[in-house]
């Protein structure tokens, strides 16, 4: 990433990585007129959103076209496809079709506004939030308790821990913020060692570890370790929520870091120039905010904006309530430099 980049991010980073919540609800531009029959065409409305949050959009996308809103009176159909951010910085058509944009972090807002897209508003509005977290399988989180080691940021920083090998996994920062939220996250704990770490992790990284990918590719074959090392990977709170709902009976095990961690923020945002398609965007974004949208984010394991999760569902799964306790909010420099990192 270059300094031009790194620059507009930075400067996006207020919002990065603090959540907050969707504003309004109110249909104050009567984009919601009963039951009657639409006119004209069927207006498209093309959502472009981050692979994990997609499924909970989608669900929302079905209840939204059933009730016809309408614009102009022509027929609102809203249509969400899964596209990993750094596709859709990198690729102009994937932007092209685009009408709204909800990545997994405010921080890729000022990415691709650097790259060109001045479509992309500086902020939008959070739809939900997820901690960035370790993950590992419930035997080597025994170990660990066993041998005395703690969850903690420190873990990434050697490839041992209590004398137990770790195969350490993350996200690329230039392609899934989790990875940036890691090399933060190192720096604050031992900024001498954070470029030795960032080394390792990229040179350890591979495709099918998701070095390139999400918060959930770090997680494909994690069981399967080599060297007998023992699985370590940066991932979210929601990824390992999701994997252990697809590989049952061998469910992973949240490690929250004692020294805190960040969220990521999920925004909302309308890139559409078209008036109409606008409003139609603004229209979804506010359904997103109602309590059947909220509660199906909820059961694909994000939390609130505030970093609340349901009681009932936190004990289900074995997670804190309460949000978790926060790092020292990163600087401008902090975060610049963890974007680039992996930068050979």
């Amino acid at each position: 990433m270059d300094v031009g980049v790194r620059r507009s991010a930075v400067w996006a980073a207020a919002g990065a990585l603090l959540v907050t919540g969707l504003g309004g609800g109110a249909w104050a531009l009567g984009l919601f007129s009963g039951p009657s029959a639409c006119a004209g065409s069927t207006l498209e409305l093309s959502v472009a959103a981050q692979p994990e949050i997609a499924p909970a959009l989608r669900d929302a996308a079905s209840r939204f076209n059933v009730e016809k809103h309408r614009v102009a009176g022509r027929c609102v159909r809203a249509r969400v496809t899964a596209v990993a951010p750094a596709a859709y910085v990198r690729d102009p058509a994937t932007r092209a079709r685009a009408d709204a944009w909800a990545p997994e972090s405010s921080l890729w807002l000022g990415v691709a506004r650097d790259a060109g897209d001045t479509s992309v508003p500086a902020a939008g509005a959070s739809l939900a939030s997820s901690p960035v977290v370790l993950a590992t399988t419930r035997p080597v989180e025994d170990e660990f308790r066993d041998a005395d080691v703690k969850p903690s940021w420190k873990l990434l920083l050697d490839r041992k821990a209590g004398g137990i090998g770790l195969a350490r996994r993350a996200a690329d920062p230039a392609a899934g913020m989790t990875g940036t939220i890691a090399m933060i996250a190192v720096g604050q704990v031992d900024a001498k060692k954070a470029d030795d770490v960032a080394g390792a992790l990229r040179r350890d990284a591979s495709p099918a570890q998701g070095g390139a990918g999400g918060a959930s590719g770090v997680l494909a074959g994690i069981v399967g370790a080599e060297r007998f090392d023992r699985p370590l990977a940066v991932t979210t709170e929601q990824a390992v929520v999701a994997y252990n709902g697809a590989h049952r009976p061998n469910p992973l095990a949240v490690l929250m870091p004692d020294e805190g961690t960040l969220s990521l923020d999920y925004p909302y945002v309308v890139t559409s120039r078209d008036q109409h398609k606008r409003e139609a965007a603004e229209a979804f974004r506010d359904a997103l905010g109602t309590r059947s949208s909220r509660d199906a984010l909820g059961r694909a394991g994000f939390r609130a904006t505030d970093g609340t999760l349901d009681a009932a569902y936190a004990r289900q799964h074995g997670l804190a309530e309460t949000a978790p306790r926060s790092l020292r909010f990163p600087t401008r420099k902090e975060i610049a430099e963890a974007l680039s990192s992996w930068k050979a």
